[in-house]
């Protein structure tokens, strides 16, 4: 009698269960390869220096509103830069410094509503104050361009870039793809994928 339950038990684990984990195991794999995590996944970062570049995908629509796509700072003292899609596959890149200002650069083509973008942003919240060892033997010139200057490049155009005059504390923390603090202008969440990321 137990002989017979045990091997009614191998007969079920052989027919049912083992190949249902296989099953599952083989899906998770296919969508881990064509579905990779959004790194907004991971938390924010904030321990390190430099321009901050980003590889988009594009959602395909065109809300029309400031969507993040990188967000440094806290409540009341970030910068925020955003991507702004429009029909025909146009769009407009900004940045906000909360309480202070926003800024749009003019529309520009896009080579897809569903494109790969590769983005490049410069602002003083990304680097340290002057004296820092982060520098080397970087000039002095460029030290006081990155700290007093944003500039947004995409796909090697330079699509904005001014003068500023705005201070954040050192290591803000930056969050990408996602808007978790607020304000009046920039919504929550970047409806494309972000693909990668990476400062320096």
């Amino acid at each position: 009698m137990l002989s017979r339950f045990f091997a009614g038990c191998r007969k079920a684990a052989v027919n049912f269960a083992i190949p249902i984990l296989l099953a599952w195991l083989l899906m998770d794999l296919l969508h881990y390869r064509l579905y990779p995590s959004d790194v907004r996944d991971s938390p924010a970062s904030g321990n390190q220096y430099g321009a901050v570049r980003l590889r988009i995908r594009l959602p395909g629509t065109h809300a029309g509103i400031p969507e993040p796509l990188i967000v440094c700072g806290r409540i009341g003292s970030a910068t925020l830069v955003y991507i702004r899609l429009f029909s025909g596959s146009r769009a407009k890149m900004g940045v906000e410094f909360w309480g202070v200002k926003a800024d749009e650069s003019e529309t520009f083509p896009l080579p897809a509503m569903d494109g790969v973008l590769d983005i490049t942003c410069y602002a003083p919240a990304f680097f340290p104050p002057a004296d820092d060892p982060y520098w080397g033997e970087l000039s002095d010139g460029l030290r006081r361009i990155r700290r007093t200057q944003y500039c947004i490049v995409v796909n090697g155009v330079v699509r904005l870039r001014r003068p500023v005059d705005y201070s954040q504390s050192p290591h803000s923390p930056i969050y990408v793809g996602r808007n978790p603090l607020g304000g009046s202008l920039v919504s929550s969440a970047f409806t494309g994928a972000i693909l990668k990321e990476f400062q320096k």
